[in-house]
């Protein structure tokens, strides 16, 4: 038993989910095979038996999983107007082509609800993106994971959280998409742990990271505007950072003192912003936002502040993986963002006067937007409309 835990090739997990798709011939599922009038019958595999063989073949992330039957990955089919065999990004360190049915295949194993397809399938595409730069996420030895940040109606629809415990557990939509990201990673991109994912540690983070912006309660612009997209149109937004870090402020009645306690938290050595000035996360619940916001803040005076005050002393910046680039000091410092448009600021989660803090990876990931659209461009209001498309 233990000869089989040993992969003598690394590529082994991979090539294992691939046998799977080819052995799944939905024609053979019918009752007979010569009529086509006649019910179809379904056998759901044994779940425990199922997770276990997969979890063998290191084609999950240790938890169970719903077993792929041709029938349930129908069900997400019907979500996409895409063909199942259509390539939706290519994806490394192994530069696995990441298919329609492929992706769906994950989803149902992550258990996802059929309608969460959309928002798989644009996080999937957005990942891909050159300047997201996968190849680095995947490979590194940093704990980054990656983070996506759904706006717009569709997770509204879908019942995304975006308040209490939005990142924590309890949400279907949120746990599932980012469990369904992430096997999408192990079982075509390769990222394997002590294979394609070279993590040292790994993280929690890396389990599941999704969350949507409470934008009712935000007294600012929303991220999908801020980007350029209008209100009613749905995006996925997705960036490489840390596991977030609470930031507890419950005293500051102004939005001087609360910026500079949430900058201090930010100003962290050891932190791959402390030597490479990059994007960091900031999720501000509406409690700390409604404080600030009242003060007479817009958003980006927010986002200018924390730029020029979130900074860490050259003595402690310069530990970091790589030498200090002389370009980044400022007065003895080094800020950790290199612009305000490095501050990826969102409002999220219930009461309470909590800010949490991601940081990110530095110059080698840009966090990147997508809308929710059909293949002819046209965004996707509804999930409705993909079955009144059929």
């Amino acid at each position: 038993m233990a000869r089989n835990n040993k992969l003598h090739s690394k590529w082994i997990a991979v090539v294992q989910f691939d046998d799977i798709l080819e052995s799944n011939d939905v024609k053979n599922e019918r009752l007979c095979i010569n009529r086509t009038d006649d019910i179809e019958v379904f056998v759901d595999p044994d779940p425990e038996k199922t997770s276990y063989n997969f979890y063998i073949r290191r084609m999950t992330d240790g938890l169970p999983i719903i077993p792929p039957t041709g029938e349930r990955i129908r069900k997400f089919l019907n979500y996409t107007d895409l063909a199942s065999e259509d390539i939706i990004a290519v994806l490394p360190p192994r530069q696995g082509k990441a298919t329609v049915e492929k992706v769906a295949i994950n989803s149902v194993m992550a258990g996802c609800q059929p309608q969460f397809m959309p928002v798989i399938q644009h996080g999937i595409e957005a990942i891909s993106s050159k300047k997201f730069n996968l190849t680095s996420v995947n490979a590194t030895t940093h704990p980054v994971s990656i983070c996506m940040i759904l706006n717009g109606p569709i997770p509204r629809e879908i019942d995304a959280a975006s308040g209490v415990g939005c990142l924590g557990p309890g949400n279907l939509a949120n746990a599932s998409i980012g469990r369904a990201l992430r096997l999408c990673l192990i079982n075509i991109a390769g990222a394997v742990p002590g294979i394609g994912d070279h993590s040292t540690m790994g993280s929690p983070a890396k389990y599941s990271y999704v969350f949507a912006e409470n934008e009712s309660e935000n007294p600012w612009e929303s991220l999908h505007i801020e980007r350029g997209f209008e209100p009613d149109t749905s995006t996925s937004t997705v960036i490489a950072v840390e596991a977030p870090h609470n930031v507890n402020d419950h005293r500051s009645t102004n939005a001087e003192d609360l910026l500079e306690t949430i900058a201090h938290t930010a100003s962290t050595a050891g932190c791959n912003n402390s030597h490479v000035p990059g994007e960091i996360l900031v999720i501000m619940s509406p409690e700390h936002a409604e404080t600030i916001s009242k003060d007479g803040l817009n958003k980006y005076d927010v986002k200018k502040f924390l730029h020029e005050n979130s900074v860490v002393p050259i003595e402690h910046g310069d530990k970091g993986g790589r030498k200090l680039d002389d370009k980044w000091i400022i007065d003895g410092n080094v800020p950790i963002t290199r612009s305000p448009q490095d501050i990826v600021l969102v409002v999220a989660g219930g009461p309470g006067r909590h800010t949490m803090i991601a940081h990110g990876f530095g110059t080698s990931s840009e966090s990147v937007t997508k809308p929710i659209l059909f293949k002819n461009g046209s965004p996707v209001h509804t999930i409705l409309e993909y079955k009144n498309r059929k």
